[in-house]
């Protein structure tokens, strides 16, 4: 095996002493030692590609901008016309589609049938500019993604932006999905696949394989055990015979594994003092046992590279390999054995019976072994073959007679279903027939298998309740769905869940079942130090009590006497309860944790469903208000504005008089003055929109170019000589520097004190957290530095008064606390992250 002994925090014995006790290893692990550097384990995909389709090319390259710009880990690409756009998705790997309606050659529409005919379901989302009722009410019948109409300017395209981040997550929340169930189904497979083979060697390759090709682990092995010794058995592709080797039980990580058959983890290889891999590329390791058969083991180059669903998949693999393994050496057992089965017969504990068929195919129950009439009831000296046979099998189930297997033929093996005294259970039939000179003999063999098919019966029932659970719209609906799983699928009536509530600091009983309820009645919230419930939760490790009148607990249980708590992240936990002692095995304890992680992941999507769903909703509303304001501001003084220049205009054709021209130029001065401040008002109410998405922006470079927007005159503008930055909305950033520079040359003008040539300096510098603003005018000429940034505040006569009201709007957009000094040598702003 490729594994030398290490440990890490253990105690004399290389095991950690405060393990938990779940059949795992605590921080200790294998030394691997395997070349490769290909790590599939934590894989990560490139950004996800959304193509624009506008028949105008501008508008698609301006939505492709902005989605570029808000959005991360995202790439776009653009199309005018739907045949480019298809063109485009079918050289592959497109995410999500935008794309406008009305175009010459097809609408959007028609692109979207083209997509779902060839593609599939591909988010696609119709952005229109010329939206109605009619186009949303055939977009939303026709299946679009989402629908957007045009407009809003930039705030149209953050909810652009907004929607297209909703259906790439959708998708992926949906791809996680999907690659979980296909894990699910395809453990199911193996578990069928290797039910069936007749070589433990060939188990132990069919573990590697699917190892490789479903746990994504490339760099793995099995070992067999063989007495005293684990020799290697199957190896990936990617690790070779000179890289590994046998070990002795309890030699090294291997033979611990075997030996102890628990499973061991180390999650950071080089935190390890005595570890000692053969390579330098071993971050993190996983050793689970194959029963009392042997071991799996994988590596990764990167540490912590494997999760406890890794952990709890790879296990599940392990627990069907053995199942295989020892249905294998059953069967060989039996083959061994048929000649001198006879004489063997009263010694298996198996059920068997032995059928005695003539030559004129008459069939006689001639013989049953103890085990079979402690199990069906049944017995030879009581009852006949037909009696027996027809009590025996349900309806509808399968029946097997003697007369399908012929003397010479080999022995059969199905699965059959079969009442018993305990009820319907799920066995291996295995018949083996053997020539008589008068007719012939048929034994059969059940080999009890109903845990194992209860198991994969729980694992499907569990794989639909998660998809139920993701299709929910709340946390307490998933809690309802999680606590009726346990109910159900796993037969546990005494359930609930207990969710975490951050601001009392308590778990809080969310759902409790009804038996539970009946039996402790009403529970208060559980915090630190309230026993079991709360510790489970505060470690995050699944804790099981065989028996409650054993121990001291803080709470009262009444007459529950088994517990099982299972932790749900940092969400809450599920605690699962029984009436009798010791009620909880492996299988359930291993069942518990599948539900659990569904739980949580579940638990984890609604979190983010709903955060998406309030982001939205206040992007929407904060939109409307603007929309509003835009409307009011174009609608209510804009139009009177427009009629009062125009009759004005009129006027002024018919007057000659010097004095009364004079007075209608004031008027159109005191027009043209109100439409400033008419834009004015329309910027403070589009940049005192929250930030969201900032860029790393280098100070000097946006302050140059913000410079050269403005009518600086002769001032001269000073920058850092470092590469200082900030983080910003490079649009408003550049809006807030051109309003300081505008103030700076607008109301500093040239002072009494001595400057060359009358010139004013404004520097702009960084300072330890944040950056500055400064010039060496006149200053605010008797305005208090407190009062400069308010609405209406200016020392000019003819100043609007918004200009640096706009600034600190835009300051508390970005969440910078603003600071104005005025003093002998000119004014200064400085922004600094508010706290």
């Amino acid at each position: 095996m490729n594994s030398n002994p290490g440990t890490h925090g253990t105690g004399e014995d290389g095991v950690d002493e405060d393990a938990p006790d779940d059949g795992r290893a605590g921080e200790t692990g294998p030394r691997i030692g395997v070349d490769g550097s290909d790590d599939a384990v934590g894989r990560t995909a490139g950004p996800d590609r959304v193509l624009v389709v506008d028949d105008e090319p501008g508008a698609a390259d301006l939505a492709a901008t902005y989605l570029d710009r808000i959005l991360d880990d995202v790439e776009t690409v653009t199309a005018s016309s739907p045949d480019a756009a298809m063109d485009r998705i079918r050289e592959g790997h497109v995410d999500c589609v935008v794309s406008d309606h009305d175009m010459p050659d097809a609408t959007g529409l028609d692109l979207l049938d083209d997509v779902r005919a060839e593609i599939g379901d591909l988010p696609f989302i119709l952005f229109t500019g010329k939206g109605s009722e009619e186009i949303a009410s055939d977009a939303i019948s026709a299946g679009v993604t989402d629908y957007l109409q045009k407009g809003g300017g930039s705030d149209g395209y953050e909810m652009l932006a907004n929607r297209v981040d909703n259906a790439l997550s959708r998708r992926h929340a949906e791809a996680d999905l999907q690659a979980a169930n296909r894990k699910v189904t395809a453990i199911h497979e193996f578990a069928t696949e290797v039910s069936t083979v007749d070589a433990v060697e060939t188990v132990f390759d069919r573990v590697v394989d699917v190892a490789e090709r479903v746990l994504e682990f490339d760099r793995c092995v099995t070992a067999r055990r063989e007495g005293d010794h684990v020799s290697p058995a199957a190896l990936s592709e990617t690790v070779t015979s000179d890289e590994v080797r046998s070990f002795k039980l309890g030699e090294g990580i291997a033979g611990r594994t075997a030996a102890e058959e628990r499973t061991f983890v180390i999650d950071e290889l080089d935190r390890s003092d005595d570890a000692d891999p053969v390579t330098d590329d071993i971050g993190s390791v996983i050793s689970v046992p194959i029963g009392e058969y042997g071991v799996i083991q994988a590596v990764s180059s990167r540490p912590e590279a494997f999760d406890e669903a890794d952990i709890e998949f790879a296990e599940l693999v392990a627990t069907h390999a053995a199942e295989a393994i020892a249905q294998i050496e059953t069967e060989s057992a039996l083959r061994s054995e048929r000649d001198r089965f006879a004489a063997l017969f009263d010694n298996i504990p198996l059920p068997v019976a032995r059928v005695l068929v003539d030559g004129d195919g008459n069939q006689r129950l001639d013989e049953t072994n103890d085990a079979f009439e402690e199990t069906f009831g049944y017995a030879a000296s009581e009852n006949g073959y037909q009696e027996a046979r027809d009590a025996m099998t349900p309806d509808g189930a399968r029946r097997v007679d003697p007369d399908m297997l012929n003397g010479d033929g080999d022995p059969i093996r199905v699965e059959v279903r079969r009442r018993t005294l305990d009820g319907v259970r799920d066995f291996i039939l295995h018949g083996i027939p053997v020539s008589q000179p008068d007719g012939r003999i048929v034994y059969s063999v059940y080999a009890d298998i109903n845990d194992q098919k209860r198991v994969e019966r729980t694992l499907r029932a569990l794989h639909e309740t998660t998809r139920e659970m993701f299709q929910t719209d709340g946390t307490r609906e998933v809690v309802e769905v999680a606590v009726r799983a346990a109910i159900d699928t796993l037969g546990l009536p005494n359930s609930g869940v207990r969710l975490y509530d951050p601001e009392s600091g308590t778990l809080r009983p969310t759902v409790i079942s009804e038996e539970a309820t009946e039996i402790i009645g009403d529970r208060p919230p559980f915090g630190p130090g309230d026993g079991r419930v709360w510790e489970a939760f505060d470690r995050g490790e699944l804790i099981r009590v065989d028996d409650l009148a054993a121990v001291d607990t803080t709470a009262e249980y009444s007459e529950l006497r088994s517990l099982l708590i299972v932790p749900l992240g940092d969400h809450g936990v599920m605690p699962l309860g029984s009436r009798d002692p010791g009620f909880f095995d492996d299988r359930d304890v291993q069942l518990a944790r599948v539900l659990g992680a569904n739980v949580t992941a579940a638990l984890d999507r609604a979190e983010r469903t709903e955060q998406l769903r309030e982001r939205d909703a206040e992007l929407q509303r904060e939109l409307d208000r603007h929309e509003k304001f835009a409307e009011m501001v174009s609608h209510d003084l804009r139009n009177p504005l427009t009629v009062a220049s125009g009759r004005l205009e009129l006027l002024d054709g018919f007057v000659d008089d010097d004095g009364i021209q004079a007075e209608i130029d004031r008027v159109e001065d005191a027009h043209d003055r109100i439409g400033e401040l008419i834009d004015d008002l329309l910027a403070l109410a589009r940049h005192g929109r929250t930030v969201d998405d900032v860029e790393r922006i280098d100070i000097a470079t946006a302050a140059a170019e913000a410079w050269r927007t403005v009518d600086t005159e002769s001032a001269v503008l000073e920058t850092p000589d470092t590469d200082a930055t900030i983080d910003a909305d490079p649009e408003r950033l550049r809006t807030l520097l051109e309003n300081l520079f505008r103030n700076s040359v607008e109301h500093g003008s040239t002072s009494s004190r001595p400057k060359a040539e009358g010139a004013i300096t404004v520097t702009v510098g960084a300072l330890d957290q944040g950056f500055y603003i400064a010039d060496d005018g006149r200053g605010f000429d008797g305005i208090d530095p407190s009062d400069a940034l308010e609405h209406g505040v200016s020392g000019s006569d003819n100043g609007s008064g918004l200009g640096l009201a706009i600034v600190r709007e835009i300051a508390d957009a970005h969440g910078w606390e603003t600071t104005v000094e005025d003093g002998s040598e000119g004014v200064r702003f400085e922004f600094r992250p508010a706290g």
